[in-house]
């Protein structure tokens, strides 16, 4: 399997050819900015805002899809012809930040959530703006809940094992107190993020999938098939999650701020009180989820910088970050906003305001989707019983070794810490 920096390589010499549908930088543009699904459609929608409040300037905003994003930004990148601005997710920032693609930048407002600040820090230095934030906390049903004899979710795993057992008890044949799909990670991504030991070890260099730490995150999660508290199936598997939970097919589900609008969306109005949500449980108490979203970012190879933060700080005002919550869901990354109704007033979204202050990131580095991919299939095995969480474990580590070859490599021939481009371009640096 290629490294992250082998694929970043090959995505690099596609460059040139690629650059013909690789972005909006033509004549008319002042300020070209890619943006990726919907929230792409919402920034078209603020956009004449923008020109209104800044006479003269125009603003080129293209979509781009999920699944292409990072291999358009790179190519553009090659190409030396990237947009000014553009919509990056947390997990892309690490591989524009190793290319030196980026400019550092100043904060914007002081009252971000810290761990979506954090995610863009490398040595110390921002290379992005938090525009919008997410986290996994759990839906669940209140009343089946109630019915086996709690009034709220726990707050440790032991806690909310005894509760998934008693509610186990309740359901009939088919129901399950949980759903956590085998075919996503980001469920034992939280249970590993939890505990103290992290994933990587001496500066990421290395796996540490066979910590105590990681060893007791994977056996909590293997309990919960072992135990037919879970059923071991995939999300595509599934009919429709929202009326399954509806008709009590399962109790709890760890998800993210979307499902707020699609348990709206499928369930009518006479079902709100079916399901609600609350903070993750932790270990020994109330615990830390991953904190996930987007960030504005400016190319290095700009000329437009002023024009840039400007557009970055508009977004970031309080007007416009409830309107995109309002366009998309997208839950706003600044505190101060979420005093402000619709936000102030919906009682589902103050477990993910409070869980927003209990985040811990992932580990910032070109290679964590593939780790958490093949974190996901080792799982599933030791999950279904073909692997013992020790033999599972050891293996994965020898596996990640190998996929942390290259970054090893990267990093003893720079002088540079991980990720980190040289200093030359400070955080004082002047517009250009």
């Amino acid at each position: 399997m290629r490294s992250a920096f082998d694929r970043a390589r090959a995505l690099a010499a596609l460059g040139a050819a690629m650059l013909a549908c690789a972005g909006c930088t033509h004549a008319p543009c002042g300020l070209t900015v890619w943006a990726i699904g919907s929230e792409a459609d919402a920034l078209e929608r603020m956009v004449p805002g923008f020109e209104a409040s800044h006479p003269g300037s125009s603003v080129c905003v293209q979509e781009l899809a999920w699944s292409s994003a990072q291999a358009r930004l790179l190519s553009a990148v090659a190409a030396g012809d990237p947009p000014d601005v553009a919509q990056v997710g947390d997990t892309d920032i690490a591989m524009l930040v190793t290319l030196h693609a980026l400019r550092p930048e100043r904060h914007i407002a002081d009252d971000f959530f810290p761990g979506a600040l954090q995610v863009t820090r490398f040595d110390g230095v921002s290379y992005g703006v938090p525009w919008y934030v997410d986290t996994r906390l759990l839906f669940y049903r209140p009343d089946i809940l109630r019915r086996a004899g709690f009034d709220r979710p726990a707050r440790t795993w032991n806690g909310w094992l005894k509760q998934m057992r008693a509610v186990r008890r309740i359901l009939g044949p088919g129901q399950y107190a949980l759903l956590a799909p085998t075919n996503e990670y980001e469920f034992l991504e939280v249970l590993a993020l939890q505990e103290p030991a992290p994933m990587l070890r001496d500066g990421d260099r290395y796996s540490n999938f066979t910590s105590t730490s990681f060893q007791r995150a994977l056996s909590f999660y293997k309990s919960l098939y072992q135990g037919h508290l879970a059923p071991r199936v995939d999300d595509r598997q599934l009919v429709n999650l929202w009326w399954e939970m509806a008709r009590g097919d399962f109790v709890f589900y760890v998800s993210g701020p979307w499902n707020i609008g699609e348990f709206r969306r499928f369930l009518p109005p006479r079902d709100e009180d079916l399901w609600m949500t609350a903070p993750m449980p932790g270990p020994d108490g109330p615990g830390v989820s991953i904190i996930g979203g987007s960030d504005f970012v400016v190319f290095r190879a700009s000329h437009r910088v002023r024009l840039a933060r400007e557009f970055i700080r508009y977004m970031l005002a309080d007007e416009q970050q409830v309107r995109l919550y309002e366009l998309t869901g997208d839950l706003p990354a600044r505190r101060g906003v979420w005093r402000l109704p619709p936000l102030s007033t919906d009682i589902k979204l103050q477990a993910f305001r409070s869980q927003l202050e209990r985040v811990r990131p992932f580990e910032a580095i070109p290679e964590w989707d593939e780790i958490m991919d093949g974190m996901r299939r080792m799982a599933a095995r030791v999950a279904a019983g073909d692997a013992t969480v020790r033999g599972a474990t050891a293996r994965f580590d020898r596996t990640v070794d190998g996929w942390l070859a290259k970054r090893r490599e990267f990093l003893a021939r720079s002088r540079f810490p991980a990720a980190m481009p040289p200093r030359g371009d400070s955080l004082g640096a002047k517009a250009r």
